[in-house]
């Protein structure tokens, strides 16, 4: 019994090995499958590394090309642009080779646009100060007339502004005394500037009853700065003008007073004025250009013939035909005329007056030309 126990418990241990090792083959099978798949799975990843790498090294290479033919494009197209600068820069000194602005203008034709024409000269440069001043009643025409003894006036002749001669009667009076009548004449040929009676008045024997003045000659008298006080001499040239009134006048100082005003430090020059036409009117305000001395120059112009172009003094000059623009070099000058130093020699033609014409024709020309370009 215990044999036969024995015997089978030998055989289900056979029998459970034996199924153990039947199980474990096919793990084992599974086992090397799933290695040899996983080494199939490594060297097809492998060779996909392989093509990828193989890829990036074409494109590498397309890429270095592509470059490289960009670059040879940017060379061509930088000789390209510069070929089409090259063209621009010769089309450019092609466009400033220009004529020069057709500055031809006839001597008739400037006139017809208020030109002048002068030929280059020596002259005279004034050395001038022009000084603020008032025209006056001449005191030394003046006539105050006044009754000899205390009266009444009875009658009254005369009003202010009459133009009166010497003995013509202007009022009668009544002495208060002798109660006789006397009559006030005028003592001077001229006008009645102020009158200071009325009919009744009573007046006192130096009272005045008219002011008589004779405008044929009036007083201009001129301020006199203190650095021109010893500069101002009589008989000097002297101009006379008034921004309102009669046209100006062309004299000489008759009069320089010793002294200087207390008040204002100032010193005095005076004109006689003729006034026979009543053009100058006392009170008005002038200006004196006084001529302190005169020196020659080789080369004399009118202040009209300079004319500033871009900052420049320029005068136009006849030359070959056409108006040459010729920048000058001024000297000394007066309220008329300048001196040209240099740019203006004697003899030759420019535009003394009505340069403006050509500069504008110059402006235009310039103009034009730098809107075609």
């Amino acid at each position: 019994m215990n044999k036969l126990l024995n015997y089978l418990m030998g055989g289900l241990l056979l029998a459970a090995m034996v199924s153990q090792s039947t199980i474990a083959a096919p793990s084992a099978q599974a086992v090397n499958t799933e290695k040899s798949a996983q080494h199939s799975n490594e060297k097809q990843h492998s060779e996909e590394d392989h093509a990828e790498e193989g890829h990036a090294e074409d494109d590498s290479d397309h890429h270095e090309e592509g470059h490289a033919d960009d670059d040879g494009h940017s060379e061509e197209g930088a000789h390209e642009e510069a070929g089409h600068e090259g063209h621009e820069e010769e089309a450019g000194h092609e466009g400033h080779d220009e004529e020069e602005p057709d500055l031809t203008f006839s001597a008739d034709l400037l006139r017809d646009f208020g030109g002048e024409i002068a030929t280059a000269e020596a002259g005279v440069i004034r050395q001038q100060v022009s000084l603020p001043g008032e025209v006056k009643l001449n005191e030394e025409a003046v006539a105050h007339i006044t009754p000899r003894f205390a009266a009444k006036i009875v009658e009254v002749r005369a009003k202010t502004g009459d133009r009166v001669k010497a003995g013509d009667v202007l009022a009668v009076a009544e002495s208060s005394e002798t109660l006789s009548r006397f009559q006030l004449k005028s003592l001077i040929d001229g006008v009645v500037i102020k009158r200071h009676v009325t009919l009744g008045e009573h007046l006192a024997p130096d009272d005045t009853a008219f002011v008589v003045a004779n405008l044929s000659t009036l007083w201009v008298d001129i301020a006199l700065y203190p650095k021109q006080v010893p500069l101002v001499k009589a008989g000097q040239p002297v101009r006379i003008t008034t921004s309102h009134g009669p046209e100006p006048v062309e004299t000489s100082l008759d009069y320089v007073a010793p002294l200087v005003d207390e008040a204002t430090r100032t010193g005095l020059a005076r004109v006689f004025l003729a006034n026979t036409d009543n053009n100058w009117k006392p009170g008005m305000f002038i200006e004196g250009q006084i001529t302190l001395g005169e020196f020659s120059a080789e080369v004399v112009a009118p202040r009209t013939a300079v004319i500033d172009i871009e900052g420049q003094p320029t005068i136009f000059v006849q030359h070959d035909g056409s108006w040459e623009p010729r920048p000058v070099k001024l000297g000394r000058g007066d309220s008329h005329s300048v001196e040209i130093l240099a740019g203006l020699d004697t003899g030759e033609r420019y535009v003394s007056k009505g340069g403006f014409v050509l500069k504008a024709q110059l402006q235009k020309s310039e103009f034009e030309s730098g809107h075609n370009h």
